[in-house]
Parts: C-alpha cells; sequence; structure tokens
C-alpha cells in the first residue's frame, strides 16, 4: 500500500460507482401523430381522410336548389 503525499490532491478512497447514464432518447416518445406514408404517383386510390368539400358544395347549393323548385312551381 502505497502512502499519498501530504499536498497531493490524490484522493486514496475507493473510486464509488459511476452513477446510471442516461437512457436512449426516442423520438416515438414525442411523436404525437404518425406521418403517412410516402404513395406512388400513379396511386389513384383513396385517401383515408374523405375531403370535406363535397359536403361544403351541397350545403352551399341548397338553398339556391330550394328556391329554384319554388320558382318553377309558381311558373
Amino acid at each position: 500500500m502505497t502512502q499519498a503525499m501530504p499536498l497531493c490532491r490524490h484522493s486514496t478512497l475507493p473510486a464509488l460507482p459511476a452513477p446510471p447514464g442516461p437512457t436512449a432518447v426516442r423520438l416515438s416518445h414525442y411523436v404525437v401523430t404518425r406521418r403517412t406514408a410516402p404513395r406512388a404517383a400513379n396511386d389513384n386510390r383513396r385517401p383515408r381522410a374523405v375531403p370535406a368539400w363535397p359536403w361544403a358544395v351541397v350545403i352551399a347549393a341548397a338553398p339556391m336548389l330550394t328556391a329554384a323548385l319554388i320558382v318553377m312551381q309558381l311558373i
């Protein structure tokens, strides 16, 4: 066993085990929604989400069609 010199800053205590390091960070813990898969340019299948614009056109055209039917009945 060696003795440390009085002015030496070297510790004679046994080294403590290192604290456990951080675990691996996964991006999936932070991703809320998944990205849609890329599609080929010639893929003509419908997307999963149904577009809302046909319903908007029907709702916007309904009063005009109703008015046209009423005018046709009066003539």
